[in-house]
């Protein structure tokens, strides 16, 4: 019995280590007033070094693609990306907005034509991967810091 607990003790460290290990947080904020479904997105980058994140989502205020996952919380079902999609070439160091350490960057974004809700009063939960780079010179080397789940309620007539 004290073997097993030294064990699950092990690994309670070993998961907190690799917590501490994640510098770059994704928060979700939305609002549903005059008629449009706004998500602000903050990315907090509490490590040490400069991090790069897709601009489109960093800077722009529409979406030129899916960039997030939306549900709808009754039955789970995906809501569809209704918006543009814009063939474009593989990512340039150009398409990535530097955050610097010990800071936060905030942008809002309208996706109230980007997805395809559904008419009548709905709940939905919004996420997003966070893809960001460490080094925006290795653009294969993508890290993810997933954004916690947000509800909200939205009611398109």
């Amino acid at each position: 019995m004290p073997a097993l607990l030294l064990a699950l003790a092990g690994l309670v460290g070993a998961s907190g280590a690799v917590e501490a290990d994640v510098t770059v947080r994704h928060r979700l904020d939305v609002e549903t007033t005059g008629g449009k479904v706004l998500v602000r997105v903050t990315i907090e980058n509490h490590g040490e070094q400069t991090i790069w994140v897709p601009r489109e989502v960093a800077a722009d205020d529409e979406l030129m693609g899916k960039r997030f996952e939306l549900r709808e919380v009754k039955g789970g079902k995906e809501v569809e990306y209704a918006g543009p999609m814009v063939k474009r070439a593989a990512y340039t160091a150009a398409d990535y907005l530097a955050v610097k350490p010990h800071t936060m960057h905030l942008n809002t974004i309208d996706i109230t034509r980007a997805y395809a809700f559904r008419k009548g009063t709905h709940a939905y939960d919004i996420t997003y991967p966070g893809p960001w780079l460490p080094d925006v010179n290795k653009l294969d080397e993508v890290s993810m810091s997933p954004s916690e789940p947000v509800r909200f309620t939205y009611t398109v007539k």
